[in-house]
């Protein structure tokens, strides 16, 4: 049995999180990306902010509008990267297919200088090991979506 216990906290949004150093940890269910993701939240021992729990229950809320509006942008990515799916054809959204939950990273009031919180909902994608696509989203909305490499 650890001496150390970890501190844990419910939250509406995030469920039950247990606090790390620095971080907080836990799992998030977005069903239009795949079903549940493990999710690191940057706080202090206190918790996430109002701010993180806002940005985090809006990008649930939006999460098919985000897969929506990343789709395009997804599958530009992975034809750069020459590792496009052969299955996909024309269909933009049949992209979510080939790639698997893999985590999702809510920043700190830090991350941006104008204080928004980012949640990052990152992938694995089987076409290619090193690759982890990201969708960016600044306090709930869409923002871009990263390569990861």
């Amino acid at each position: 049995m650890s001496v150390f216990q970890r501190p844990t906290s419910s939250y509406p949004t995030f469920g039950t999180l247990q606090y790390g150093s620095c971080y907080w940890e836990g799992s998030v269910d977005l069903e239009p990306f795949g079903g549940s993701f493990p999710v690191i939240v940057r706080a202090t021992r206190g918790g996430p902010s109002n701010a993180q729990i806002s940005a985090m229950a809006r990008v649930i809320s939006d999460a098919v509008s985000i897969r929506k509006l990343a789709s395009k942008e997804m599958v530009d990515l992975h034809e750069e990267g020459e590792i496009s799916p052969s299955s996909l054809g024309s269909d933009v959204d049949g992209i979510w297919q080939h790639l698997r939950p893999s985590q999702v990273e809510v920043t700190d009031e830090s991350y941006y200088d104008d204080g928004r919180i980012a949640v990052l909902i990152i992938f694995q994608s089987p076409q290619q090991v090193d690759f982890a696509p990201a969708i960016e989203t600044a306090d709930g909305s869409f923002v871009e979506v990263l390569s990861g490499t």
